[in-house]
Parts: structure tokens; sequence; C-alpha cells
């Protein structure tokens, strides 16, 4: 999926603090995402380091390009680590064996490539 974000400035805004505010993308994170985030620190086993984060440039005309950072495969060649991560949707409602299941679906292709 695509989704492209077009919008204008105020004069006190930096690019920098666009990508603060914008990454994670609160469908990684939930709502309210300050409350969330801490809550996935204080939770999660280990880091996100840059899953649901972002990758991308800023031009000289300063106009950027970012996307974010999901089912992809990160490799430390200095400490020959390899990572992934993947996650789904937890809310209200969720059942955990439907939740797994996608998971599941998700990576299939990561796992796919590694085997």
């Amino acid at each position: 999926m695509i989704s492209t974000v077009v919008c204008e400035l105020k004069d006190d805004i930096s690019n920098v603090e666009v990508l603060k505010n914008s990454f994670p993308m609160g469908s990684m994170t939930g709502a309210p995402k300050i409350k969330a985030m801490q809550l996935m620190e204080h939770y999660e086993r280990s880091k996100r380091g840059l899953y649901s984060g972002a990758i991308g440039y800023f031009s000289p005309e300063d106009d950027f390009d970012f996307n974010v950072i999901i089912r992809t495969i990160l490799y430390n060649k200095k400490n020959k680590y390899l990572s992934f991560q993947v996650g789904s949707a937890i809310t209200y409602y969720a059942e955990a064996e439907k939740e797994y299941e996608e998971c599941l679906l998700k990576v299939k292709a990561i796992l796919a490539v590694l085997a």
C-alpha cells in the first residue's frame, strides 16, 4: 500500500519537527500516541529500533519523501546480527490467536527468503 500525505507547513515548524510528530505513525503505536509509546517502551521485550520509523530524504528544494520501515530485514555486519519485527493492531476486541496468525502471515515472505 502506498499513501501520499501532502501539507503546507506553518513557518515556525521545521521539517525535522514534522518527522518527529509523524513517526512512528499512529497506526503502529495506537492512541494516544505518546502514552502508547511509553507503554510499549515499558512492556515490549525488545526495542523497536528502526521498525516503524522512517527512511527517506530531504531535497535541496526543501521537499522530502520518507517511507515507513515495516517487514524489513536489518543486518548488522559487524555483529553478524540479523533482525526483523512484525506486529498486529491489538485492540480491546482483539483475539490473541487471530492476531498471532496475522503476524505469521505478515512475516511469511521474510521467513521464506531466510529459509
